[in-house]
């Protein structure tokens, strides 16, 4: 009755918000529909957008040409000093267009900033236009004003008419001079013949060069004029450069398409890899011939081991020795000898050290008790496996509060790598480190260890096993269920230990609540640092 309670009511809640999506929509004004569909707009859409304004531009370029070449000298000066205003402003409104959140990738955006760099090459292609035609309509002016003063142009008949009066004015003045001395002074003293004739002579000379210079001047101004009037005809204007070139490939439809195969990506790719891995390659690794760690031959049996406890009291025997955690020695006897142990093993400092078993407190003397208890963790519970001589264990080191050994015999520690099997690879651990008998382990573990007999064979879940003996055979099985493993709430494989017929019966190590105590975040944390030292055996 919950279930269906709670699937009604899942239901209801999807049904009111499809109809609120959908009077949302409703809702949207038409323009901000539009500015929507402009923000998605295509790359080739915004090109083509490009295009179109360029090619508007260019025909109203063209188009002014030919209002400039008749336009006179006072409006062009006008004209330029308008459109200079007008370029200054459209580059000042670029310079305010490049900035702004995701500008660059925004087709409003970047078609607004286009439209203002056409608008800028069509203002200063039109000054450039000016510029040219200011020139030869200042010369077509002048050339006009000339002619206007001169309407009338002396012929080449009248000056060559008035230049040969010239030259009979100067062969009479000649003739004149070719007389006697006596005869011309009194030629100019009765009738002023000689400055009659020297006056004819310059005045029908002069005239001759004037209308000479005249005709000149005014063949020049035609000739001006008519160049002018073919540089006004001869303006055309530039071709526009190409605006669309320079677009960024990526606009806010791609990030968004982009954003959207990512997305599809992070909710499909993981269920579809889940499928692969239960379907495909857990069963292969669970037919993976099982990982073994003890020389042939009949293997001691482990003495049973009590449940495990908050706290353990530890009473040492005729030459042996305690290594205790810090954190984890709780008291100890008073007259106990006691001394600081840097690392567990000098031969493992790395595993040592990342383990926690490092600044260990030595404790010896016959009788002495030992208190070990977790000081700092409330959930952590404690359980020991006394590892018979000839004995062997797998365990990781992590998982030691503290051991008891013989007094100056380090207790042996080897390790063993599993480069080439798949389920290690699976299960995220290459190294195991066994740990030798005769040794007595204070195992640590979240709401306690459980040691128990490998029987006809256990499955326990990934995380849990801490160790086994090393008369069991180590493998892993597929978890039992699909759909817990797909949903995330399985992991894909399982610890599974076998009891090895011929060796005899093993133990196996399991932690009760491996993440007890451990919040959300700190969980994340710490599992990732738990999974690398997984990876090394730690």
């Amino acid at each position: 009755m919950k279930a269906v309670l709670s699937w009604l009511a899942r239901t209801a809640l999807l049904y009111v918000l499809l109809a609120l999506a959908i009077g949302l929509a409703l809702l949207v004004p038409a323009d901000l529909a539009g500015d929507l569909a402009r923000e998605t707009a295509s790359l080739e859409e915004v090109r083509a957008e490009i295009a179109t304004e360029r090619a508007a531009a260019q025909e109203r370029l063209e188009s002014r040409a030919e209002e400039i070449a008749a336009l006179p000298l006072a409006a062009m000066e006008e004209r330029m000093g308008a459109l200079t205003l007008q370029r200054d402003s459209l580059r000042r409104e670029i310079d305010g267009l490049e900035g702004g959140f995701l500008s660059a990738y925004r087709p409003s955006r970047v078609l607004a900033r286009k439209r203002a760099e056409i608008e800028l090459a069509l203002v200063t292609s039109e000054l450039e236009l000016l510029e040219a035609a200011r020139e030869p309509r200042r010369e077509l002016g002048r050339a006009r004003e000339f002619l206007k003063a001169n309407p009338r142009m002396p012929t080449e008949a009248a000056i060559a008419a008035v230049r040969r009066r010239c030259a009979r004015d100067r062969a009479a003045l000649a003739e004149f001079e070719t007389r006697w001395d006596i005869e011309q002074q009194a030629r100019e003293l009765l009738r002023s013949e000689r400055s009659e004739l020297e006056q004819a002579a310059r005045e029908s000379c002069e005239r001759a060069e004037s209308l000479a210079e005249r005709r000149a001047r005014a063949l020049e101004a035609i000739a001006q004029a008519r160049q002018a009037r073919s540089a006004l005809a001869a303006l055309a204007p530039a071709d526009l450069p190409d605006f669309a070139g320079d677009i960024p490939r990526t606009l806010l439809r791609d990030i968004l398409q982009k954003a959207l195969y990512a997305l599809l990506a992070i909710l499909l790719v993981p269920p579809a890899l889940r499928v692969v891995l239960y379907h495909g390659l857990a069963p292969l690794a669970e037919k993976w011939p099982p990982m073994r760690f003890h020389a042939n031959g009949p293997a001691p049996r482990f003495p049973p081991a009590a449940q495990s406890r908050v706290s353990i009291a530890i009473t040492l025997g005729d030459n042996e020795e305690a290594l205790v955690r810090q954190d984890y020695l709780q008291s100890s006897s008073l007259k106990g000898a006691k001394r600081t142990r840097w690392l567990l093993d000098w031969s493992h400092p790395v595993a040592s050290l990342a383990s926690g078993m490092r600044f260990l407190t030595a404790v010896s003397g016959a009788g002495e008790e030992v208190l070990v208890s977790a000081v700092r963790d409330p959930l952590a519970e404690l359980a020991l496996l006394d590892i018979p001589p000839d004995g062997a264990a797998v365990v990781r080191p992590s998982a030691l509060a503290g051991l008891v050994r013989k007094a100056g015999e380090p207790v042996r520690i080897t390790t063993h790598w599993r480069l080439f099997s798949l389920p290690a690879w699976l299960t995220f651990q290459l190294r195991y480190f066994v740990f030798h008998g005769p040794a007595l382990l204070v195992l640590k573990g979240g709401r306690g260890v459980r040691i128990e007999q490998a029987a006809r064979g256990r499955i326990v879940g990934q995380g849990q096993l801490i160790g086994f003996s090393t008369d069991c055979a180590y493998s892993v099985i597929r978890t039992e269920t699909f759909w817990p493993y797909f949903f995330g709430r399985e992991p894909l494989l399982k610890d599974r230990v076998e009891q090895d017929e011929e060796t005899g019966g093993g133990v196996l190590l399991v932690e009760e609540a491996p993440l007890a105590g451990r919040s959300g975040l700190r969980r994340g944390f710490e599992g990732a640092i738990d999974a690398f030292l997984k990876l090394f055996g730690v």
